[in-house]
């Protein structure tokens, strides 16, 4: 299970669900809706079991397939959406906001990754629908799972 926010962008959704690692490799991942309605997960992916050797390759992957849905995103391939870059994360770490203005409410859902201790790479996520700001900060959530994982 991947983590939540990147429901439009369909090469990351992709990779998450495929090509990273699945639950045969120990991947393992969780999904709440809050009382509020926003969603967050956090996905432990396992290194090795899918198609890459080690968090950094992994990294990479988020990286460029964040970078392809951008580019689909400019040619209005999902509407009218964008990808930010999410500042403040730990070092070596990513994570993009994207913003869906095209679904009715506007949604935003943001998502982090980063290494854990142990080589496994974190993925975290947060998608909120409407007005207003997320109820949870994905650096946050990212930083507490990091302690966890």
């Amino acid at each position: 299970m991947g983590a939540p926010g990147v429901g439009w962008c369909d090469a990351l959704g992709h990779l998450e669900t495929s090509r990273l690692s699945n639950a045969a490799d120990g991947t393992t991942g969780e999904q709440y809706v809050l009382e509020n309605g926003d969603v967050v997960g956090a996905t432990v992916f396992v290194p090795g079991g899918g198609t890459y050797p080690d968090a950094a390759s992994m990294l990479a992957a988020v990286e460029a397939a964040v970078d392809e849905c951008s580019t689909d995103a400019e040619k209005g391939s999902y509407g009218k959406a964008t990808a930010e870059p999410i500042d403040g994360l730990p070092d070596e770490a990513v994570g993009f906001t994207f913003t869906s203005m095209s679904s009715n409410p506007v949604e935003v859902g943001s998502i982090a990754f980063a290494e854990a201790e142990d080589g496994r790479l974190v993925g975290v996520g947060v998608t909120h629908s409407g007005s207003g700001e997320a109820s949870v900060d994905v650096a946050d959530l990212l930083s507490t799972a990091l302690e966890r994982a």
